[in-house]
């Protein structure tokens, strides 16, 4: 029997530089507040904290002291903004940036919290835009592709840097004793949950497209890991202890310590992590076969809802639940986008320009979207690749880079700035291409996320370039409220929240949305420059060697 709906659930999106909280009335879905704690260390990726300990190129680090901090911190600032009690939070649900691993100790500290660890970089946890496991990851490939056919059946036939495995062959090959030391290696959307609750549990979701992981088959058998290195043949049975949950599962409750430091009781269920990206269509309401969803803010995230599978190349994964129960989720994305344009506004933009942004009160990267959009299609005779941080998909290489053709002495700011967002919504058709082009029907294009919400120039510009419709769901923190949205479902009716992910998603999330359409003469501006465009994506993404050699002769000077 259902029980009657009161009393709120708490949805925590911790991001690549600040944590976000909502909480939503169980009643109704109204939002009672928003807050967000940015992290003190951010992304560490010169020095260990509070040493000279220099860091590698490529490397990615975070502090999870951070994110203890976040927690309590929101969650106490949260009640007090509301005036919601600490008693009428039924039950909290996290999503985390993936693949970000954490080494773990049975106690669930974190290794480089242990003071005879902290100098030692392994020992931190890697941020998902952790690349220096390139090498790895390219070992792990190879082997697979010729001894495996799991490879090409569930991951696109290619291996991320990004994800757990090549993480951590890193840390065996280059600090054994932080291997060693580690009880455990989890993804920091597990991680979460198992310090809430003390319950050890690993979300399908998560492991099924980071670590290889298959339902019904689950991980890759002891041999191929001993193939890798003997070192590493135990490292499922050993590191990777943990029950599988599901999206929207319930994992336990909140330990009496955890609830004390925030503000909360014992009695609040704690829910089954997920990826930043994915649990967004549960936030967006878009989680129907059909559904590709675009979470755009510092990079882009591809993730693709269908009740029908079916395996090609270039796709990062395929996972049945991987979204919402019950349908398959893609997976496939570009690493840097946002970013992209940040990059620009802090390097390359003019004195002037930003001059002229402060005199307007407006953000530089605004100012920069208006020039822009005052351009034509084609009018700056540029076209860019927008690898600055390597690509993810449909190419899986963070060896290759980003270039720009067509630079005259007349190219002005704002046309390199075009070049840059329009190679990235390029990169985004390359992609929705590849799933179209392997049967995947695609019924909506939703667009979530810092970008979709702050830059229509943005989104009617991936419009033109796709020659199709664009949704844009009219939601804040939309990652933060599909958390929430799983955090009711692992409720469970009986406890006053809901049976589905689907179903509480429908009860809670707005339906207002923006649709944007496509100026078909644009369009068929933008047909003619993706031509180019594929040409030199593929003339520098098939062989890497140039993009390669430049990065080694650059990595030899630090």
């Amino acid at each position: 029997m259902a029980g009657k709906r009161e009393g709120y659930v708490f949805g925590y999106d911790f991001g690549t530089l600040s944590c976000r909280l909502v909480a939503l009335d169980l009643a109704d879905g109204a939002l009672a507040g928003s807050l967000e704690y940015e992290y003190p260390h951010g992304v560490i990726s010169e020095t260990i904290p509070g040493t000279d300990i220099a860091l590698l190129p490529d490397w990615c680090l975070q502090h999870s002291d951070d994110w203890i901090k976040a927690l309590t911190a929101l969650s106490r600032d949260m009640l007090v903004k509301t005036g919601i009690k600490g008693k009428e939070i039924k039950s909290i649900g996290i999503d985390f940036t993936s693949c970000t691993l954490v080494p773990v100790m049975e106690d669930a500290s974190v290794l480089c919290t242990h003071e005879q660890y902290r100098n030692r970089p392994h020992a931190w946890p890697k941020l998902w835009k952790h690349h220096a496991a390139q090498q790895y990851a390219e070992e792990i490939e190879t082997l697979a592709r010729t001894h495996t056919t799991w490879l090409k059946d569930y991951f696109g036939n290619n291996v991320s840097s990004e994800w757990v495995f090549p993480k951590i062959l890193q840390i065996v090959r280059e600090d054994y004793e932080v291997y060693k030391a580690a009880d455990l290696f989890m993804e920091a959307l597990d991680w979460i949950p198992f310090l809430l609750s003390g319950n050890l549990t690993r979300s399908t979701a998560g492991i099924g497209v980071n670590a290889f992981w298959v339902k019904g088959l689950g991980y890759p058998d002891k041999r191929f890991f001993e193939a890798l290195d003997a070192r590493f043949a135990g490292v499922v049975a050993e590191k990777m202890r943990g029950r599988e949950v599901l999206i929207g599962e319930a994992t336990g409750f909140l330990k009496p310590h955890m609830a004390d430091r925030m503000g909360l009781t014992a009695e609040t269920v704690i829910c089954s992590g997920h990826s930043d990206s994915a649990v967004a269509g549960c936030g967006a309401g878009a989680v129907e076969s059909g559904d590709m969803l675009l979470v755009m803010g510092t990079s882009t995230c591809h993730q693709m809802i269908s009740r029908n599978y079916r395996a090609f190349d270039g796709v990062c994964a395929i996972v049945e639940d991987g979204m919402v129960p019950g349908l398959y989720g893609y997976e496939s994305g570009q690493p840097a986008s946002g970013d992209i344009f940040s990059w620009y506004v802090e390097n390359c933009m003019p004195k002037d320009y930003a001059e002229e942004a402060e005199r307007q009160g407006v953000s530089r990267l605004k100012l920069m979207d208006e020039k822009a959009a005052r351009l034509q299609p084609g009018e700056s005779g540029l076209v860019a690749l927008d690898w600055l941080n390597g690509n993810r998909s449909v190419l899986s290489n963070y060896n290759l880079s980003g270039s720009v053709i067509g630079l005259t002495l007349t190219t002005r700011p704002e046309e390199l700035y075009r070049a840059l967002v329009e190679a990235n919504l390029f990169g985004s058709r390359r992609i929705i291409e590849n799933y179209r082009n392997n049967g995947i029907e695609i019924k909506r294009i939703i667009a979530v996320g810092s970008l979709a919400r702050k830059s229509p120039f943005v989104i009617q510009l991936l419009a033109d370039i796709l020659g199709d419709f664009v949704v844009v769901p009219q939601i804040d923190n939309v990652p933060a409220m599909g958390s929430a949205v799983c955090a009711a479902a692992a409720l469970g009716s009986g406890r006053g929240g809901f049976n589905t992910v689907q179903e509480a998603s429908a009860a809670l999330i707005p339906k207002e949305r923006m649709e944007y359409s496509p100026n078909m003469k644009n369009h068929e501006v933008y047909n003619e420059l993706y031509v180019y465009y594929k040409t030199l994506h593929d003339f520098f993404g098939m062989d890497d060697a140039l993009m390669r050699g430049l990065k080694n002769i650059k990595n030899a000077f630090i």
